[in-house]
């Protein structure tokens, strides 16, 4: 498409400065095409393309015939330049980061599949047959099943880099949001889990009864990082592997484990500062009540 872009402004050029001669030149129609293209040089510096071409042509040419012809054949070599290697780049990059909004309304989290709210969004985004990873998963609820929030990442590698997919859903207005971005590297991707198996087996957690026995507080969370972890520690929590599709109790006796982790908790308010009219500016928070459920684990020797 660029390329098009350029010979297409190039073609006009020549027809319009072809017409604009005033004295008798030879080779004059080449002489218009070589400031064309002399305005149009890019040197690449750091993946920053630089108008080269049309810094050598004001420190070093001073043309006595036609003159005006030829600096307007640069000057149309700089603006093609521009176009293609400026204006154009940032359009394709804008256009295609821009951010889309799905329309949708969210279930309680403890009726919602997390695996049709997965399966909506790539159809949307039309990545339904792609191998998708995952990252960063978050969903944050209240006691009654409200969610606050829910948000992801998904990651697609690409031939040279990687096609970032941040989704997140806004309550307000019903629908999700969807910001597109690429990387040249992510280091963790072979740690991260496929998008499908982590929804999966985040299905298989009975999300009601897990809140309801951390007992009441101000919201709970769900999160997991998508990435495989060692546990080789014991911590003050209850811990969980998922195997067969059946939920059992974690003995520490068992560590090292390897595996994906879905952790939850509780967030219990532990301070609140409020204005002379009563309004809060100011909360603070303390997971409580932890536990961690692993999926695909691998028990150390």
């Amino acid at each position: 498409m660029a390329a098009i872009i350029y010979n297409v402004i190039l073609i006009a050029s020549f027809i319009f400065l072809l017409q604009k001669k005033d004295d008798t030149e030879a080779y004059f129609p080449l002489k218009i095409i070589g400031y064309f293209l002399l305005g149009s040089f890019a040197f690449n510096l750091n993946q920053v393309s630089l108008p080269l071409g049309f810094i050598l042509y004001l420190l070093f040419f001073r043309p006595k015939l036609n003159a005006h012809v030829k600096r307007m054949a640069a000057v149309l070599g700089v603006f093609s330049f521009i176009i293609v290697y400026w204006i154009f780049p940032f359009g394709i990059n804008q256009w295609e980061n821009r951010s889309i909004f799905i329309e949708h309304d969210l279930d309680s989290v403890y009726t919602i599949d997390f695996q049709d709210e997965s399966e909506l969004i790539k159809q949307e985004l039309s990545l339904e047959n792609d191998f998708l990873k995952l990252g960063d998963f978050r969903v944050e609820y209240l006691e009654d099943g409200s969610i606050t929030d829910i948000s992801w990442h998904l990651i697609r590698q690409d031939d040279n880099s990687f096609s970032l997919y941040y989704i997140q859903y806004d309550p307000g207005k019903s629908r999700y949001q969807v910001t597109k971005s690429r990387a040249d590297t992510w280091l963790q991707y072979d740690r991260l889990t496929g998008v499908d198996r982590f929804f999966e087996n985040l299905d298989i957690l009975d999300i009601k009864e897990l809140t309801k026995s951390k007992g009441s507080f101000s919201f709970y969370v769900i999160q997991g990082s998508g990435e495989r972890v060692l546990f080789a520690e014991e911590e003050n929590r209850t811990d969980f592997f998922v195997s067969n599709g059946e939920i059992r109790l974690l003995d520490h006796k068992q560590l090292p484990v390897e595996g994906y982790i879905v952790s939850t908790f509780a967030m219990k308010k532990m301070e609140e500062e409020k204005d002379d009219q009563g309004r809060i500016v100011h909360e603070s928070f303390e997971g409580a009540e932890s536990s961690s459920y692993l999926f695909d684990v691998e028990f150390g020797e």
